[in-house]
């Protein structure tokens, strides 16, 4: 039987680094793609220039798709930090002692 890990709510499992990494490889990919379609730069073969495309498509929605889990973390930390410091969610025996 596996283990249960539990994770902290101030976790965000790196979801902030991987959105920037993915939306600047498909910007790297959507520009290499923008220049070659304009000016033919590299000389590639239409396949390529599709494959480029593709590959700009997809870095881009993982970006935009782990730039919304680092907002629900964003979102899940404040309500943690909020009912961690909430006293009126203190018990009536916590109080006294």
């Amino acid at each position: 039987m596996g283990k249960k890990h539990f994770f902290s709510a101030h976790t965000d499992f790196k979801s902030g680094f991987f959105c920037k990494f993915f939306l600047i490889i498909g910007c790297v990919f959507f520009i290499l793609y923008t220049l070659e379609a304009v000016v033919h730069l590299l000389q590639l073969n239409d396949d390529v220039v599709g494959i480029i495309l593709a590959f700009a498509i997809l870095f881009l929605g993982l970006g935009l798709i782990s730039y919304f889990f680092s907002c629900q973390f964003a979102k899940l930390s404040r309500i943690a930090d909020e009912v961690e410091n909430d006293e009126s969610l203190l018990d009536d025996e916590e109080i006294t002692e």
